[in-house]
């Protein structure tokens, strides 16, 4: 019987053309963030419930919530990740971000998430806002839904 292995590597490459990832520092309620940002970029972001990203760890089970939003004008979906449940967080290299919020669509140009990230930098209780480059995340399969 020959065993094979499933290499993801090349899939969540190509799950990750045409994003962009950037990591949110805003210590507060999950759903006053996403209220926030529904407000102040008119979009409509919704808990996913039928996504939430669920991790076994330390022998216990995590839920992530997970909002998403669709702008079908430029062929865009937001998914934005809480990324702490009970202390745990969904990318422990990127423990200390409360929100990573990728941008996915076909002809994604950096230049929307860069402008989207300046948006959102001034809004109370938001600390800090920073591009992340997908290399650079080696838990990145956490974020494949």
């Amino acid at each position: 019987m020959i065993k094979q292995k499933l290499d993801i590597s090349q899939m969540s490459h190509d799950y990750f053309d045409e994003t962009f990832i950037m990591g949110i520092i805003a210590p507060i309620k999950n759903y006053y963030f996403v209220w926030m940002l529904n407000n102040f970029l008119d979009l409509d972001f919704a808990l996913s419930t039928e996504s939430n990203i669920v991790l076994h760890k330390k022998n216990r089970i995590y839920h992530f919530n997970l909002y998403k939003a669709l702008q079908p004008e430029l062929n865009l979906v937001h998914l934005l990740f809480h990324n702490q449940c009970d202390g745990e967080p969904l990318l422990p290299e990127l423990k200390h971000f409360d929100f990573i919020w990728l941008m996915k669509g076909n002809g994604m140009q950096n230049e929307l998430g860069v402008a989207i990230a300046e948006k959102i930098k001034p809004l109370n209780q938001v600390q800090l806002v920073t591009e992340i480059i997908p290399d650079q995340i080696k838990n990145i399969s956490n974020l494949i839904i």
